[in-house]
């Protein structure tokens, strides 16, 4: 089958082709920009150029006006003027390679530390059989780690996002590296630097704070030391991960012993401590640099950040409406956050303590964040597309199934697609009609992350 061979190429082959064709959509955005009036550029990558011009001439990023970022993204795009104007796009492409090896390297790491619970199969008795087996599990690895890594790398759009000069591949690659940190090499200090990096750069990868101290848990499942012998053996609380047989009892997250698993161990106040040391240390140099203004609009304004234009975002109408209203009761704030926190909770709880489902907590998690957000736009779904794959080989669903959501969804964004386009380009007032297919869009997320998580099996007995 041609797919099969397609994806079975070394993966090296993968990310030569993949630089090609992002570098010939970087050539093609130069010629688009000149010669149309609707740019293939983002509008972002503009304020990017702009903020690192004031910093080459010794100024605040932040004198440009909407520059909401990190001063890195600034002092990262200062070639952008003494190179040349698509630096910071080919950068953007080579990160986005690099993200690509990131997650075929979790995916083999994962792999491997699931086969090596499950164990040997009985019916392997003799060597030769043995032999057989693990070149077999060798060969399903790499073919499902191409698998993943294919997924990234030809995915449209995560080539229109970084070929038009968005930073998102950074903040991906600062998750995928915490994520490699956690999984592959097993440092946890490390880890936890590179986590409050990615929180200073990009404020959301703080709600996976929580589900990577779960994973630490000495009560988590399946922990390290817990093996399989002769079949896949009951989940376990013990500390000491010892397992026990015991009765079936009552899935529910809502257990007081819970509260044990807060209680943190040595390699848990690791992780916190390099978060904090390095969230904390670049909080402290660029206020020493900038002052309020950098903690305001790099970290407080998205607190606060309202986005009366049309969005994906299923609050958007909401936002519109009450634009003018000063005094907006407590009530809608809760009403819009309580739901997001609440499955933030117990996502953390429910997959962060599964030694096999870290990497799916943390899709869950980015989906609810997400599609729950007050303001949505199409870049946000690169941070679902970077985690998608490190999941696919845990959800065992059919390809027909796995198509029939795809056009869900992008259905559900064509419908959004039209109304918006009316009210952008010929001034119509869609306002209504935008939100009615917002609201579309929501339940379709809600939808697919239904189906995930029904499909989604950590662990299984046959291999």
């Amino acid at each position: 089958m041609a797919w099969r061979k397609f994806v079975s190429l070394d993966y090296k082959v993968h990310l030569l082709v993949s630089l090609v064709v992002r570098l010939a959509l970087v050539a093609y955005g130069v010629y688009h920009d000149q010669v149309s009036s609707v740019p293939y550029t983002d509008i972002d990558y503009k304020v990017f150029t702009d903020a690192a011009r004031h910093v080459l001439d010794h100024k605040s990023p932040f004198e440009r006006h909407t520059y909401r970022y990190s001063p890195l993204v600034a002092y990262l795009m200062i070639p952008n003027i003494t190179l040349h104007s698509s630096f910071g796009k080919i950068l953007f492409c080579i990160i986005d390679l690099i993200d690509a090896t990131l997650i075929r390297i979790i995916v083999k790491t994962t792999l491997h530390e699931y086969f090596k619970y499950v164990g040997e199969p009985q019916n392997c008795i003799t060597g030769r059989s043995r032999k057989k087996t693990k070149t077999k599990k060798n060969d399903q690895t790499d073919t499902t780690a191409n698998l993943s890594l294919v997924v990234w790398l030809y995915n449209p759009l995560t080539l229109a996002i970084a070929t038009r000069g968005n930073c998102d591949s950074i903040a991906v690659f600062f998750v995928l590296a915490t994520l490699y940190l956690l999984q592959c090499r097993k440092q946890y200090f490390a880890a936890g630097l590179i986590h409050g990096l990615s929180i200073h750069f990009r404020l959301y990868p703080i709600v996976y704070s929580l589900t990577f101290y779960m994973y630490l848990s000495k009560f988590s499942f399946y922990s390290l030391e817990d093996r399989r012998k002769s079949h896949l053996r009951e989940i376990t609380g013990a500390s000491d991960g010892r397992v026990a047989t015991r009765k079936p009892e009552r899935k529910t997250i809502f257990k007081r012993k819970y509260l044990l698993y807060l209680v943190p161990n040595f390699d848990q106040i690791r992780l916190v401590q390099g978060c904090i040391l390095s969230l904390f240390s670049l909080i402290g140099i660029f206020y020493f640099l900038y002052g309020y203004k950098f903690v305001y609009e790099t970290y407080l304004y998205h607190f606060t950040r309202k986005d009366t234009r049309h969005n994906f975002s299923l609050y958007f109408y909401l936002q519109y409406l009450t634009a003018w209203i000063k005094n907006i009761g407590i009530w809608q704030k809760v009403l819009v956050v309580l739901p997001q926190l609440v499955l933030l909770l117990v996502f953390s709880f429910r997959y962060g303590l599964n030694r096999f489902s870290l990497n799916f907590s943390v899709l869950a998690q980015t989906i609810v964040m997400v599609t729950y957000n007050s303001v949505l736009t199409s870049q946000y779904f690169v941070w679902i597309m970077a985690v998608l794959p490190l999941c696919l080989w845990q959800i065992r669903m059919s390809v027909n199934n796995a198509i029939f959501l795809v056009v869900v969804w992008f259905a559900a964004q064509g419908a959004w697609l039209l109304p918006a386009y009316f009210l952008e380009f010929h001034g119509q007032n869609t306002f209504l009609f935008i939100w009615i297919q917002s609201v579309s869009f929501f339940c379709a997320n809600i939808a697919i992350l239904g189906r995930l998580i029904m499909f989604f099996a950590p662990v299984k007995k046959e291999v």
